[in-house]
């Protein structure tokens, strides 16, 4: 009987060892994923308030602002995390690992901002639509 009962905290203990290993490779992927998607759209952000500041001090500002990249990319993680698979992330690796992929990542803020502006034409249709209604 002692038998059995430690076999049974043994598979436990193996099976709860193996999930936490798990999430932890589905942690290191989910952010290496949101570096992918990411990393390009902030170099303009950075660009711009690195103008901002006089030239002697702009790689000791960009050195300052990458130590915060990781942190970010953590809290981003659990984001994507709630939402995909572990299979999922792995799947969009792939995904930007390709040159469309690559491309589509690189593009990010121009699509961000384009859609935006078609969102707001949109909303202004949509407001003269809604007139009509009321």
């Amino acid at each position: 009987m002692k038998k059995i009962i430690l076999l049974v905290v043994f598979v436990i203990m193996s099976s709860m060892t193996l999930n936490a290993q798990d999430k932890s490779q589905f942690t290191k992927d989910t952010e290496s994923l949101v570096e992918m998607i990411t990393k390009s759209a902030f170099i303009p952000v950075i660009d711009q308030f690195k103008s901002i500041i006089p030239v002697e001090k702009q790689d000791e500002f960009v050195k300052e602002v990458n130590t915060t990249f990781p942190s970010l990319y953590v809290d981003m993680a659990k984001i994507y995390m709630e939402e995909f698979t572990h299979e999922e992330i792995k799947d969009l690796i792939k995904f930007y690992k390709t040159p469309t992929g690559k491309k589509m990542a690189d593009k990010a803020v121009v699509l961000s901002q384009k859609g935006m502006m078609a969102g707001q034409t949109w909303g202004m249709k949509l407001q003269t639509i809604l007139g009509k209604y009321q």
